[in-house]
């Protein structure tokens, strides 16, 4: 009996052994890029989550993942990292202007990590983690040979958007839904909204991305009486943010010619020969392709999607003939604000259109409140999507950013003292008038009376 419980008791030993190897270690990472490149963010979150693994696991992503130019393949250092990463919250995040360097600075806790994760397949966990963002897909081809390839393309590109996790939206679908809400707000005498959803102001995808495919099925050949065919095939892409129109990133792949010696049936079937290759090209799978296919483009997605999740997103504020005052207020005072980590003047036009950029985790609701508030309702918010707000002012120039115009007490008091003033003065020369009035009907009225009187002793 003894003999069993000493047993049971080195198995319990080993276990706990075993399942304190594998906890978590808490980290800190911090990362830095070049502030005015376009994706300073993204470099900077990546460059600080492989600083908490390299800290916490001792593993470097950056060579693990084998890439060569970290401002290219930040992507995929950032995927890496949360192979290792459970969960990870933002300390900090900064512009220091002595190095003109974007710094964030990150504390994680740090799991064992699955360092041979497929590539898709990390895409998926890291998407399921985050959330997934919504993506429409828009593909133009022209693919001599196959007819109907407009839809061979579009639907290969969605199949791998589908397969990273990624949540893809059918714009047919999108406006069909709008039109019958649209229907539903007119027979409620809601003409307003009916035509907000008409016009497509309010946007049911997150991204967009764009794609052209072009290329041709060559014709049969023969050897030891086989037949096969070659297919070349060009690919361009890029992802786009929905509410600002941002690139997020270009791919341009240059033509690629597959001999598709390995095709079951390039006679019958060259429509779905051209499917088979393209897949392989979007998937990396082809050589020419490694580097840059689709899934970097999905890596890109979801290295903006996750920089805009955790350091807040970048929100565009436009202001309709605001006075250069007023912009420079209004910007000093929202970089006060809690939840706001940047703002930037990015165009100045006292006559048109002015526009300040924002780093903040505020949603757009609570900006629009954050900006009115600052400005005493003086101006009013005429759109807004989660990326974009569109501020104007009835009468025209905005004006006391800080204060509305109007509503300082000093103003207020001296706009009344001089009302009154003003009141006195006008009621003082009406009195003297009519005394002066009064005065000459009662002299003409007393020598009226004299001359009767004298014509009566007459």
């Amino acid at each position: 009996m003894n003999l069993l419980l000493k047993a049971a008791y080195a198995v319990a030993i080993l276990f706990i052994s075993s399942f304190s190897g594998n906890a978590q270690e808490t980290a800190n990472g911090t990362g830095r890029a070049p502030a005015d490149m376009p994706s300073a963010r993204e470099q900077a979150l990546a460059a600080a989550l492989r600083d908490a693994v390299r800290n916490g696991a001792g593993v470097d992503v950056y060579s693990e993942s084998k890439t060569s130019n970290f401002t290219m393949d930040y992507d995929t250092v950032m995927t890496s990292s949360f192979g290792y990463v459970e969960e990870y919250s933002i300390i900090s995040q900064n512009v220091d202007k002595a190095s003109n360097s974007y710094v964030v600075e990150v504390r994680a806790k740090i799991g064992k990590g699955m360092p041979q994760m497929d590539k898709l397949m990390a895409l998926r966990t890291l998407v399921r983690r985050k959330n997934s963002p919504r993506v429409l897909v828009e593909c133009r081809q022209n693919i001599n040979g196959i007819e109907n390839s407009q839809k061979i393309a579009q639907a290969a590109i969605e199949e791998l958007a589908l397969k990273s996790g990624l949540e893809i939206v059918d714009k047919q679908t999108l406006d069909s839904a709008g039109e019958r809400n649209a229907a539903r707000d007119e027979i409620l005498n809601d003409s307003k909204n009916a035509a907000a959803r008409k016009a497509g102001v309010s946007s049911g995808y997150d991204f967009i991305i764009k794609a052209t495919v072009t290329g041709s099925v060559g014709p049969l050949e023969e050897a030891y009486e086989v037949k096969t065919r070659s297919v070349a095939l060009g690919v361009d892409m890029s992802a786009v943010w929905a509410d600002t129109g941002e690139t997020i990133v270009s791919l341009p792949l240059d033509t690629i010619t597959v001999h598709g010696k390995d095709f079951y049936d390039p006679v019958n079937a060259p429509d779905q020969m051209a499917r088979k290759y393209l897949l392989k090209i979007l998937n990396g799978e082809v050589p020419a392709a490694k580097d840059k296919n689709a899934v970097t483009l999905f890596r890109r997605i979801i290295a903006k999607w996750i920089t805009e999740l955790d350091l807040g997103a970048k929100i565009k504020l436009e202001f309709k003939g605001i006075d250069k005052n007023s912009l420079d207020k209004l910007a000093e005072q929202l970089k006060k604000t809690d939840g706001i980590a940047n703002v930037w003047i990015r165009e100045f036009d006292s006559k048109l259109i002015s526009s300040l950029e924002l780093e903040s985790r505020l949603d757009a609701q609570q900006i629009k409140d954050t900006v009115q508030k600052l400005n005493g309702g003086s101006m009013t918010c005429e759109r807004y999507t989660k990326n974009y707000l569109l501020f104007s002012k009835p009468d025209g120039i905005l004006t006391g950013i800080g204060k509305a115009a109007g509503s300082d007490p000093g103003t207020k008091t001296a706009v009344i003292a001089g009302g009154i003033g003003l009141i006195v003065i006008i009621l003082f020369i009406g009195s003297i008038l009519f005394l002066l009035l009064t005065g000459v009907i009662v002299y003409f009225v007393i020598k009226k009376k004299k001359t009767v009187q004298n014509n009566t002793l007459k």
